[in-house]
């Protein structure tokens, strides 16, 4: 059974005990009000008897010949009545109600004598019928027992009972359907959020997003599968450019280190077929299979750089020297070509929040960009500070680049159009491009053709 239903259903039960408690106690209360309201009633009964009576004497009737007409006048709702003649003999009504003052009454010679004995020691009451007992009054000839039913008081309320429960039975019945609407209407979230979640388990991962206006508990519950889902979201797209990355690089990979590959494949070949028997070419051979095995060296080592900035292990955050920094680099790269003028300087600034092997290794890429592409021409390093950011700037006077080669330079494996015989392996500006996006920052390239080129990094 649905959760709405099953609530609808308390919602009825629950109204159907409410409407049994007030029928019992209202039940509870009439009998007890009507218990107490047959005293007066039983107190008019005893007059209404002696008119009876004498109404029947008058058309001839004796006691006994009008007893059962006299019954049926006076018995009402909870009443029963008996009567009896003056030796105390039954003659009509109740056989079971005997008044247990009767037998008083009688040995005392009638209702005068047993009146004043109950009165003794004081004047008689100008009215002496007021000191009859309530259960019996004297008649010419007789005797009017009277006596509550219980059972007759509870008979007398199945009109009311019957009027009550069918009122109940319809406000059950009409609380069932409201309480189902109001259910179906206040957990229609929960089911749009499990049809959600059955999408989720089926692989639809599309990220739904509920807005509820109230902050009770099922507001709660859609915030928080709003935040689960945005999370599983963003992991299954982190996921997803993660695969694509893996399979670019991969088939990148493949690509690159088929050619030294195949170079040094072929060159086996050759020697195979007699070449290594002539000296000179066998020298040239291996010459050229050491440099393809630099080549692929370099490749790979770049490679496995680019796969771990790739991983999803965090950086490493620390306070970075940012003058330490640029005078290392600057100094290796002196080492590699002395005759160039290759200088640093720091105006603003002092630290920045990065990882300092990935930082280093991001500066260095594009120095040895530049060291390649740009020969002899000089080359600045320059850090600032601009609007709370931390830039670093490393620009040279070179050929510059072409908008073609500026707009895929940071593409992976991209080595432009005018290379010529320089090495490389196109990932240099990939890896400085990885390194910075993975502390938040950005990386931009500004070159024209006989303009020198600049590249600046933001963090």
């Amino acid at each position: 059974m649905k959760l709405a239903a099953r609530l609808s259903a308390l919602y009825a039960v629950l109204l159907g005990v409410t409407v049994v408690i007030v029928i019992l106690a209202s039940s509870i209360a009439l009998v007890f009000e009507l218990w107490r309201f047959s005293g007066d009633v039983m107190f008019a009964k005893h007059e209404e008897a002696r008119i009876l009576v004498d109404q029947y004497r008058r058309e001839g009737m004796s006691l006994k010949q009008s007893a059962p007409e006299i019954v049926n006048a006076l018995s009402g709702i909870g009443l029963r009545v008996t009567v009896f003649d003056l030796q105390g003999h039954y003659l009509a009504g109740d056989k079971t109600l005997r008044p247990h003052v009767l037998p008083a009454v009688i040995a005392a010679g009638g209702m005068q004598h047993f009146i004043p004995r109950l009165a003794k020691g004081r004047p008689a009451p100008p009215d002496p019928t007021r000191l009859e007992p309530l259960s019996l009054t004297y008649v010419e000839g007789g005797y009017v027992g009277f006596d509550p039913s219980l059972p007759l008081l509870l008979v007398s309320l199945i009109p009311y009972w019957r009027i009550v429960l069918t009122i109940g039975a319809a406000a059950i019945l009409l609380s069932w359907f409201v309480g189902r609407l109001f259910a179906q209407q206040s957990l229609r979230p929960i089911n749009e959020v499990s049809d959600s979640l059955r999408a989720l388990a089926d692989g639809d991962y599309t990220q739904r997003r509920f807005v509820m206006a109230s902050g009770d508990e099922i507001a709660s519950l859609t915030a928080a599968f709003n935040d689960a889902v945005a999370n599983v979201a963003t992991a299954i797209d982190h996921r997803r450019q993660g695969e694509e990355r893996m399979r670019q690089f991969a088939a990148d990979a493949s690509h690159e280190l088929r050619t030294p590959l195949t170079v040094i494949g072929g060159y086996i070949d050759v020697l195979r077929r007699g070449a290594i028997e002539e000296p000179r070419i066998a020298r040239q051979i291996l010459g050229t299979m050491s440099i393809e095995k630099e080549h692929m060296r370099g490749l790979i080592d770049r490679l496995m750089r680019l796969a771990r900035l790739d991983s999803e292990a965090p950086p490493h955050i620390e306070t970075v020297d940012l003058a330490e920094l640029l005078r290392n680099q600057c100094e290796a790269a002196r080492r590699l070509d002395d005759r160039r003028m290759i200088d640093y300087s720091v105006e603003g600034i002092e630290t920045v929040q990065a990882d300092r092997g990935e930082l280093a290794e991001a500066v260095w890429n594009v120095i040895e960009n530049a060291l390649k592409y740009a020969p002899d021409a000089p080359i600045h390093l320059r850090a600032t500070r601009n609007n709370g950011h931390s830039i670093i700037r490393v620009s040279d006077e070179g050929p510059g680049m072409s908008e073609s080669e500026r707009l895929h330079a940071f593409e992976r494996f991209y080595r432009g159009d005018q290379r010529g015989e320089i090495a490389g392996t196109g990932l240099g500006l990939a890896i400085a491009k990885r390194a910075v996006q993975r502390v938040g920052g950005d990386i931009a390239i500004d070159s024209a053709p006989g303009h020198g080129t600049a590249v600046t990094i933001t963090i």
